[in-house]
């Protein structure tokens, strides 16, 4: 092979495309390329997880024994035998640096999830989060959509990366929702850094500190930092528009609303169980002055503005 083959991370480095251009181009155009390429493609046939090493060398001398002995030069040189075991290493170690962890919550489901230093995050219903647990401890990173509480224990950086905004935390127990145009973090415990993507503004929060950015308008306000939260099966909103309440309700109940007839942006402050449905509807329709009737033909409920039942 060329000299630049004696760089044991170059075929690695080649199949995570972290070559530069000169360096491409030079393999590109050596003697060796078409060979080492024919090993990537077949690699990439097999299964991720059950990556197996020897089916591909097998694979490979199948291949090259097919071929007539005689003047005819060998297909596959001996030496490709060797960089195929390496190609396929350097698959499995890009496989399992790459490779995610997910979760996800359906209707009216919370899962609780212990992370590798023991932090804990409780996904709220229709909610996911993925991860990587690879080098954890050194990049305490979550990928969040929906609803989230976490509970995260002391050590480096731990971020939370949302559609709409980032969370940081050394140590620290805080909720994130993050729905749509709508994200919201209220912090329990410690301190949280949060930086808006829409408003491009960062905000350092304490307990009983929170931030929403709603119809791209940043809002602030405190609560009782000791008091129970949703996963104790109850929901609590403060002054939250009640297309987020009902989207909430939704969720935890699998039903749709019907709100064509009222004012989505009108905010609503206090809470619903988790518990009973018509408990809960009451509990919302009531202070906002809506009414309610179920379209068993449509399966919705349709809202109204008017007294409630």
């Amino acid at each position: 092979m060329e000299n630049f083959n004696k760089d044991n991370t170059f075929l690695a480095r080649w199949i995570a495309g972290e070559l530069n251009s000169e360096e491409l181009e030079r393999f590109e155009n050596s003697k060796d390329y078409p060979v080492l390429k024919k090993i990537n493609d077949a690699s990439q046939n097999l299964k991720a997880p059950t990556f197996n090493d020897q089916a591909l060398l097998i694979k490979l001398k199948e291949l090259n024994q097919s071929q007539p002995e005689g003047k005819v030069r060998r297909l596959i040189p001996n030496w490709a035998y060797s960089a195929a075991a390496v190609v396929v290493v350097a698959l499995g170690l890009l496989y399992f640096a790459t490779m995610r962890s997910h979760y996800n919550t359906g209707f009216s489901e919370q899962l609780a999830v212990v992370l590798p230093d023991n932090s804990t995050l409780t996904l709220n219903a229709k909610s996911e989060a993925s991860l990587k647990k690879l080098n954890w401890n050194s990049n305490r990173v979550v990928e969040l959509q929906g609803e989230a509480f976490f509970d995260v224990e002391k050590g480096k950086s731990f971020k939370v990366l949302t559609d709409l905004g980032l969370v940081e935390v050394l140590g620290t127990e805080f909720n994130v929702i993050s729905r749509a145009a709508y994200f919201e973090v209220q912090c329990m415990e410690g301190k949280v850094r949060v930086t808006s993507n829409v408003l491009n503004k960062t905000l350092i929060l304490l307990p009983g500190d929170a931030v929403r950015v709603v119809n791209n308008t940043l809002e602030e306000w405190n609560f009782n930092a000791d008091a129970s939260t949703w996963t104790s099966g109850e929901t609590t909103f403060y002054n939250t528009p009640i297309s987020q309440v009902l989207l909430a309700l939704e969720n935890q109940f699998n039903i749709k609303f019907d709100t064509s007839n009222i004012d989505s942006n009108k905010r609503f402050t206090g809470a619903f169980t988790h518990k009973n449905l018509n408990l809960a509807l009451k509990t919302v329709s009531g202070p906002m002055g809506l009414h309610y009737a179920v379209d068993k033909e449509k399966g919705i409920i349709k809202l109204n503005s008017g007294l409630s039942n």
